[in-house]
């Protein structure tokens, strides 16, 4: 489970929050610097295209630029843009009709790791991707939030907009349609 904000983290985002409301750019930029590498790996785990993942950032950035103003200091300004990020990456998902194909694991990677921590590639790793990539969208954000961004079921509860249980069983279902998309194409394969 992962740790609870505390208050010092929550009253130097609103410090910072105040100053970006008040048209401080450098205060801004100190946010898209520690934030936009970790917004773009989370859209792309749900949307599975780049360009979308970049412009999804972004308009998460803007949103909080526009909120500023009237930030009320309930929660980090990461968890903010966690929220943000992922509705807009559902959202996309919504209105699109393309079907993912361009998913690579190193976009999937932590932007804190260097080079020697690479993901591997292999087989496995695309095949894996190219049926979360299948899966309906709220069950790819369950398996993103979880499995990539390791965010707590009541982060992630928190993030879709439901409660710990129906998120609980979200995962479980979106766990149960990737297995069995697995099983499918390895039965097929067999033959």
């Amino acid at each position: 489970m992962s740790p609870q904000p505390s208050d010092g983290a929550v009253r130097k985002d609103s410090e910072l929050m105040r100053r970006i409301g008040a048209g401080d750019t450098g205060a801004f930029r100190q946010i898209m610097t520690e934030n936009s590498p970790r917004l773009i790996r989370l859209a792309y785990g749900i949307t599975g295209r780049i360009d979308e993942a970049e412009d999804i950032a972004q308009e998460a950035m803007l949103t909080l630029w526009r909120t500023a103003s009237d930030w009320q200091a309930k929660a980090t300004i990461a968890a903010y843009l966690r929220t943000v990020a992922t509705r807009k990456a559902i959202d996309v998902l919504r209105h699109s009709k393309h079907r993912v194909d361009d998913f690579k694991m190193d976009d999937l990677q932590d932007p804190g790791q260097g080079p020697h921590e690479e993901l591997e590639r292999n087989q496995d790793a695309a095949l894996l991707l190219e049926h979360l990539a299948g899966l309906p969208e709220r069950q790819r954000a369950a398996l993103v939030l979880a499995h990539f961004e390791n965010r707590s079921h009541r982060e992630a509860a928190e993030i879709l907009e439901i409660d710990i249980e129906a998120f609980s069983s979200l995962l479980a279902r979106a766990r149960r349609s990737l297995r069995q998309r697995i099983e499918q194409s390895q039965g097929k394969g067999d033959g």
